[in-house]
């Protein structure tokens, strides 16, 4: 009798142990899930930044040599823009004002036509952004995005030395 009761009490407890552990691995991977999409929901950029995806744009009203934006953006713990994709550049091109040229993050440094991203993303060579004929010169170094009347919103090369604006890009900050 006491030996059968003593094996009742072992399987209780096992049974009570083993439940414990699941209840509180369910516990556990719903916080995980709930946490996963609070971050998801709580992406979130600078006041003075605009989101788009997972990223925040800033749209510079001074004007600075190339090198010189891409420090001012570094400072913010950003970078001059890398465009990725045609929705990226249409979001962006709504934010811009249409009698200014933007600098963007790609350089062609050695001026041999092998264009280059700030952030080292590859360089798409058959990216159709580019205005006709452009790039057309090996010593403009640097690319920006500009508004031309008979042609609209495209990227073209210029002097990096010329002030122009431009656009900072970094990743949301996820709570």
């Amino acid at each position: 009798m006491i030996q059968e009761r003593q094996a009742q009490e072992k399987r209780v407890c096992w049974s009570l142990k083993l439940w414990s552990i699941a209840l509180i691995s369910i516990i556990l991977l719903s916080a995980c899930f709930i946490v996963s999409c609070v971050k998801k929901v709580w992406g979130c950029c600078p006041s003075t930044w605009k989101p788009f995806g997972s990223r925040c744009y800033l749209i510079s009203t001074e004007q600075h040599f190339w090198a010189k934006s891409e420090e001012k953006c570094a400072e913010m713990g950003a970078h001059l823009v890398v465009i990725n994709t045609e929705a990226e550049q249409n979001f962006i091109i709504q934010q811009l004002n249409k009698t200014f040229s933007y600098f963007l993050g790609l350089s062609d440094p050695q001026g041999n036509n092998n264009w280059q991203w700030i952030d080292h993303t590859p360089f798409e060579k058959n990216v159709r952004f580019w205005h006709q004929n452009e790039p057309n010169f090996s010593a403009e170094q640097c690319a920006t995005i500009v508004f031309w009347e008979s042609r609209g919103w495209g990227w073209n090369d210029v002097f990096c030395d010329s002030k122009r604006n431009s656009i900072c890009e970094m990743k949301k900050i996820y709570l």
